[in-house]
């Protein structure tokens, strides 16, 4: 007889919950890197387990039963509110939020001016020793940029608290997280795949701990990404490339992903996917202008992604190495082998499903790229409930090593990788990737023609 889906979901859930719990326990996850470490990589193991379990086995136990997708929605929503009281304590990034808001608020342009800069000393309070990138102006698009301004009009006047004006910022980026789940869930339906395949995006510990937990502004750029993706699978070419804008506007990366969508259907209707583009083209614009000042800063600051500091980076220290350890020389290399990269997996997705080009779009910017921080990770994941994999699974389940340079950090004031995490967290990942095409080419090797 086999177990009911409902019972082994519970079981899978439990000792995950009681994770959630440990790190809302531990408060100040920086301070206890290890125990956090620990801890994820734990809950890791049993949502992979659970992974296979509703790809693999659960569906076909489940049968017309609404329990399996109840026990998946209400544990994943417990495991959020369980992470929601924390205080951001992995990242700075919600205090460089809040002081960008605060600088545009004074008549500062966030891609222009630095917080170091002496004519904004009036704008540090107990704060200021956790904003981040103290000599370097924003990195974030502009959409992102208006949001933070909406995110201090709200909570200054909840609070006059600092420490809790930065807590306030998580709320906005929880209900794009939320609304990125329902996004999943109407692709995933607009596909025809299994409802319960939510479980891979929802109950993702990597997406847990990085927005409920760590209040990333990346579920912005995930619900657009995933809106666009799920429009176009319907044709709806208007909302799909207005989603897409959108995305780009928040984080600048999907820009990449205009040729995946212009190409895909082939040639039919290519002028019209071009139309709608430039259509939404007069928003962009004006959501920009209030920035266009800063534009020469901003095209610095994202060179420094492809190459200027490296973070948990993987393919990119192969270029590192072979540019003699000189950032200016490796950045062309590296802007090369991206559009490279990009224009092969167009060329070999020309058949394939647009999520399935899109995930493979995002997973070269995020090998080649100089700096891999664990929130970058969760781009993938609302691709992966509509095509799991294996390999890209456990990359977002080895994630939490990257913190291992915070204890250097918090000691030392010093960031810098240890190559035996480095080791630890790819040679699994990149193993099992190169096997898997290994094994697709064998056997349609062997296929009969």
């Amino acid at each position: 007889m086999r177990p009911r889906p409902t019972w082994v979901l519970l079981l899978l859930a439990l000792p995950m919950e009681a994770g959630y719990l440990a790190m809302n326990r531990l408060g100040n996850l920086a301070w206890f890197v290890v125990e956090f470490i620990a801890i994820s990589l734990a809950v890791s193991l049993f949502y992979i387990v659970s992974c296979w379990w509703i790809t693999e086995k659960g569906l076909a136990d489940s049968g017309k039963s609404k329990w399996p997708m109840a026990c998946i929605l209400l544990a994943g929503l417990a495991f959020r509110f369980t992470l929601a009281p924390l205080y951001p304590s992995l990242t700075e990034d919600p205090h460089r939020y809040r002081w960008d808001a605060r600088l545009q608020q004074a008549g500062g342009n966030p891609y222009q001016e630095r917080p170091a800069d002496p004519r904004w000393l009036g704008l540090r309070d107990r704060t200021w020793d956790h904003v981040n990138g103290k000599d370097l102006p924003t990195v974030y698009g502009p959409l992102l940029e208006w949001s933070y301004r909406a995110a201090y009009a709200a909570a200054s006047r909840l609070t006059a608290d600092e420490f809790r004006q930065v807590w306030l910022f998580k709320i906005p980026y929880l209900l794009f997280e939320l609304g990125t789940a329902a996004m999943v869930g109407l692709l995933l339906a607009r596909l025809g795949l299994p409802k319960q395949w939510l479980l891979v995006y929802f109950w993702s510990p990597l997406v847990i701990v990085e927005f409920w937990g760590s209040g990333h502004n990346d579920s912005v750029t995930l619900f657009f990404v995933a809106a666009a993706v799920w429009a176009a699978s319907g044709r709806r070419w208007a909302w799909a490339m207005g989603a897409l804008w959108m995305a780009t506007l928040a984080k600048f990366w999907p820009a990449l992903l205009f040729p995946v969508f212009l190409l895909a259907g082939g040639r039919a209707g290519f002028g019209r996917r071009i139309g709608w583009a430039l259509a939404w083209a007069p928003l962009a614009i004006l959501v920009c202008w209030p920035y266009r000042s800063g534009t020469a800063e901003l095209q610095q600051m994202l060179e420094g992604f492809l190459g200027g500091w490296r973070n948990n980076a993987s393919l990119y220290n192969l270029i590192y190495a072979y540019a003699s350890a000189d950032f200016e020389r490796g950045k062309p290399l590296v802007t090369r082998l991206l559009f490279a990269a990009v224009a092969i997996i167009l060329i070999a997705g020309r058949k394939q499903p647009l999520y399935r080009t899109t995930l493979w779009i995002i997973l070269a910017l995020l090998f080649l790229s100089a700096n891999c921080f664990p929130w970058y990770l969760t781009w993938l994941v609302p691709l992966l409930a509509a095509g799991p994999n294996a390999a890209l699974l456990l990359w977002t389940a080895l994630a939490p090593l990257a913190y291992h340079n915070l204890a250097s950090y918090q000691a030392l004031g010093r960031w810098q990788d240890d190559s035996f995490f480095l080791w630890l967290e790819y040679v699994p990942v990149y193993g099992m990737l190169l096997a898997g095409l290994w094994l697709k080419g064998r056997f349609k090797r062997r296929a009969p023609s």
